[in-house]
């Protein structure tokens, strides 16, 4: 069998499916990738959006796997519905290109296993994503500017910001109704809060929902650029939620070198319990939902919901100040076993930032890879200054972080220095910000804002015998840990949901990556971009393609999943 293994995951937004060879086979030009789902006889064929080089195209033409293969050996199905069962089969298509045909049976995969898409896969945990990505495709082919997308997201009709917001935003939503219809009590600690929907679900449970509401990003006054300062961004929510709602107002305005940075809510029984909990990195606004890459998560514990309880509590005490007894308390974690899951739950700020030792213990303790997306843990004593320094010759290390937390002066994984690319690091860590054009099969896209990635994840082995997942509002560095109202919560031993973040990274991953690989092209010149990824503009006619998937990072990267 040429194709001697494949796997399928999925969760509640793709389905991932991996894929490896026994050996390079002989003028193939590509797989095609069969999907069938579960309760349908029929089987199609998952599309492509990449041809051949030179090939002749329509704009944002797709065309099935048998006839636009797919030159890699891993590949994320956005085609599937949340509630499907699907399965998938890799066969080798065989050229040349306008001829292809498919290779004999034998050596087709076998079918993978029927995956669920959706979340749930480990019990007393669901993980919801969005599709955040303002650089993308699908987006990029209708021409928009600031302003349209601007309208669009804040429009609760439109396309555009149902699909951005993805099964994140209907979770959200899904649980806040639910707790109007149970008539149930709520207690939410937020940093942001504008958009419409949320705050119109946040109104209809009305009394029964105790907010308490940071200031925001806070803005000092710039005497240069005449600006004054804005010192509760959250300003006028606050005042329409007290004119025109029965909702719990409490204030949570601190000022620097704070942030008020929480985005957990407790959602209580009946008796008035605290029962699950929901926390991860999505602020309650419209770009939060639409503009930027984002997580939530949503945890069946009645121990930790309660823990969380008891923080809001103390937070809503303290005001807008920071008594020596929120990180005295703040250092002692909740936990939980959930199953056969383990849960730390750190409320910061803490003292001697026990909470980023407990991860650094973790993360130095990798056995098979790490995957995370951050949003700016700053330059120093950072989560991703731990991930840095690992051996990247033992371990399969995948990531993106937004921006540059060295800044201009001390960059530490910056890719380009001045306009001098720098060399190529095996570590992987890409950079939204320094994103340029894209070539000739894709739409120039464009920039948003400044905040892509905002996510805070960090897997540890996914696919191995002790997974580890890490989200929450924590930035993942020293001033999260001292200085903010945050938390993040650690997971230990839940295979599923460390499968489901891994998918979600992959994907985010992937798609930067192919813009990164853009930014080579053109400003580097089309040989060192041809290096730097094989079709980054178009499959290649011949079978020499395989051999940049069989060595290296590239096949550490199909073993890493195939585990």
């Amino acid at each position: 069998m040429a194709i001697k293994r494949i796997r399928a995951f999925a969760n509640s937004d793709v389905a991932t499916i991996v894929w490896q060879t026994d050996k390079p086979i002989k003028e193939c030009r590509g797989f095609a990738l069969a999907r069938q789902v579960k309760g349908d006889p029929r089987i199609s064929f998952v599309p492509t959006w990449v041809g051949f080089k030179g090939e002749t195209h329509k704009e944002g033409e797709r065309r099935p796997s048998t006839e636009w293969p797919i030159q890699r050996y891993i590949w994320s199905d956005y085609g599937v519905r949340a509630g499907q069962g699907v399965r998938y089969r890799a066969t080798p298509m065989i050229g040349p290109a306008g001829h292809l045909s498919m290779a004999p049976r034998a050596e087709w995969s076998r079918w993978t296993p029927w995956v669920h898409v959706g979340t749930g896969q480990t019990n007393k945990f669901e993980a919801y994503f969005n599709r955040g990505i303002v650089p993308a495709q699908w987006l990029a082919r209708q021409r928009p500017s600031k302003e349209s997308l601007q309208r669009d997201i804040n429009d609760t009709t439109s396309r555009n910001r149902i699909v951005l917001s993805g099964e994140l935003r209907k979770a959200l939503l899904s649980l806040l109704a639910q707790a109007k219809n149970d008539r149930v009590e709520i207690y939410a600690a937020l940093y942001e809060l504008n958009d419409p929907e949320l705050l119109d679900a946040l109104k209809t449970i009305g009394g029964r929902c105790h907010l308490l509401l940071g200031s925001g990003a806070y803005k000092a006054a710039d005497k240069k650029k005449g600006t004054p300062a804005v010192p509760d961004e959250n300003a006028d929510v606050r005042k329409d939620l007290r004119r025109h709602s029965r909702v719990n107002v409490y204030d949570r305005l601190v000022r620097s070198p704070h942030f008020a940075h929480n985005k957990f809510v407790v959602f209580c029984d009946a008796r008035g319990e605290p029962a699950t909990l929901w926390t991860g990195s999505t602020n309650w606004t419209t770009t939060g939902l639409c503009t930027q890459v984002n997580n939530g998560i949503l945890i069946e514990s009645p121990k930790l919901a309660a823990a969380y309880r008891a923080r809001w509590e103390e937070l809503k005490n303290a005001g807008a100040g920071y008594p020596p007894s929120l990180a005295e308390h703040g250092s002692a974690p909740a936990s939980d076993s959930l199953g056969g899951a383990r849960v730390t739950a750190w409320n910061t700020p803490v003292l001697q930032r026990v909470d980023l030792a407990d991860a650094t213990k973790r993360i130095k303790g990798a056995a098979e890879g790490v995957l995370f997306l951050m949003f700016n843990p700053g330059p120093r004593n950072t989560l991703l200054n731990v991930i840095l320094g690992l051996d990247a010759s033992n371990l399969f290390i995948h990531g993106i972080v937004n921006q540059d937390p060295g800044g201009t002066r001390a960059p530490l994984i910056k890719l380009t220095h001045k306009g001098k690319r720098l060399p190529v690091k095996r570590l992987a860590v890409i950079l939204p910000a320094g994103l340029q054009r894209a070539g000739s099969w894709f739409d120039k896209t464009f920039e948003f804002n400044r905040v892509m990635i905002h996510s805070k994840v960090v897997v540890l082995d996914p696919f191995g015998d002790h997974p580890v997942v890490m989200t929450g509002s924590h930035n993942l560095g020293p001033k999260a840990s001292a200085k903010n109202d945050d938390n993040l919560v650690i997971i230990a031993d839940a295979p599923g949901l460390a499968a489901e973040y891994a998918v979600n990274i992959l994907g985010v991953y992937g798609h930067y990556k192919w813009l990164y690989n853009q930014s080579l092209k053109h400003t580097t010149g089309p040989r060192t971009g041809a290096r730097s990824s094989p079709q980054y503009d178009g499959n290649f006619d011949d079978d020499k393609w395989q051999a940049w998937y069989t060595r290296g990072a590239n096949l550490r990267e199909i073993e890493f999943w195939l585990g």
